[in-house]
């Protein structure tokens, strides 16, 4: 065959495979534990939506929501998932890849530790943050698609109970549901509560039959696990801002070039903003159906009582390792008023055994 006949035979499969067949087309999974008609799907369909059409087609993104460890296909872990190549981006709570850098990370999780937006920027510009992105890249293959993080949603978390609760001292003594989870207990006992272990789907009929006092669990849930009908009186406390980050795997992330990184950063971004945006609007919508339609009685409790009676567990957890002391006075010295004392690091004890029981792994409520 000669050269001339060789071009012609290429230009002649190019022409049959059509004008797309020379531009390649890379498709990215994207898990997301939520499920359809959540924020986050609303805010994932906005992203799919410029990558796909900003790429001009080089980039396609396959959306399984509803998608971890309680879905049929879904990786028992994100990072999991992200190493093995079953998924490429996730986006879902930052508590997820706790397990990672749980010292570094559990500042994210502690309630009342962290309630300031000012906070949480302070944490996550800061060296301990960082240390816990190194260890995701250099351990796991992991990176965050972008460091921005717009993606925050506003404490939203509220103690659903069967009597009114106006200030700290109404928690003394009141029986509260909570996870099987020692920190936990840990914590509600601190505050003076008396903390009872269920599984979620027993805290129903558990306040019902008097069981239980009262709960913590989502805003948005209120209405639609009508909790209202046993624990109509609604405490807003809040727990902790909630990062919703997205991240990619490294070996996807590589194979990306310049442009389409940038692209995909900038998409993150916007999508961060359009579900912080539609949770705020979520939970004002819920505080006021609350009380308009499922006759609900509202009451704020003030978070600065909560968090003095918590300062001794924070303290002995970062002289036990299990909270890097740097995130600690992080946030604290962000704190309104006095900043709580960093305890002073006792020779030996940072490399001692973690208890058996207070899991590094574990350090927020539902």
């Amino acid at each position: 065959m000669t050269k001339t006949t060789t071009i012609a035979a290429l230009l002649a499969a190019t022409l049959v495979a059509g004008p797309g067949a020379a531009q390649s087309q890379t498709t990215l999974r994207l898990s997301e534990p939520a499920g359809p008609g959540s924020p986050e799907a609303a805010a994932l369909a906005e992203f799919k939506a410029a990558v796909e059409r900003r790429s001009a087609g080089r980039l396609r993104i396959v959306l399984r929501l509803g998608d971890g460890p309680a879905g049929a296909t879904g990786p028992a872990l994100p990072v999991e998932g992200l190493k093995a190549g079953t998924i490429d981006l996730y986006t879902g709570p930052l508590d997820a890849i706790r397990h990672v850098a749980p010292r570094e990370l559990g500042a994210l999780s502690l309630p009342w530790l962290m309630v300031s937006a000012d906070q949480l920027r302070a944490y996550l510009a800061g060296p301990v943050f960082r240390r816990a992105e190194d260890a995701l890249l250099q351990r796991h293959g992991v990176r965050f698609v972008s460091t921005a993080f717009t993606g925050v949603r506003t404490n939203d978390r509220i103690v659903a109970s069967t009597r009114p609760l106006r200030s700290a001292a109404d928690l003394i003594g009141l029986r509260i549901r909570v996870r099987p989870d020692d920190l936990a207990d840990r914590s509600w006992r601190s505050l003076g509560a008396q903390p009872v272990a269920l599984g979620w789907n027993e805290t129903f009929l558990a306040l019902r039959r008097g069981l239980v006092e009262a709960t913590v669990l989502p805003l948005g849930e209120v209405p639609t696990a009508h909790f209202a009908a046993v624990a109509p009186h609604v405490a807003v406390v809040g727990t902790a801002p909630r990062l919703w980050p997205m991240l990619i795997a490294e070996r996807a992330w590589q194979m990306l070039g310049p442009d389409d990184r940038a692209l995909l950063a900038e998409a993150a971004d916007s999508a961060g903003r359009t579900y912080a945006r539609i949770t705020a609007e979520a939970a004002r919508h819920d505080l006021a159906e609350m009380t308009a339609r499922h006759g609900v009685v509202m009451s704020w409790i003030e978070v600065a009582p909560l968090r003095h009676r918590l300062a001794p567990l924070w303290r002995d957890l970062v002289v036990r390792g299990l909270l890097a002391d740097e995130a600690f006075a992080t946030v604290t010295a962000h704190t309104i008023g006095a900043p709580l004392a960093v305890p002073v690091a006792v020779p030996g004890r940072q490399s001692m055994r973690r208890s058996s029981t207070i899991d590094g792994d574990r350090l927020a409520f539902r």
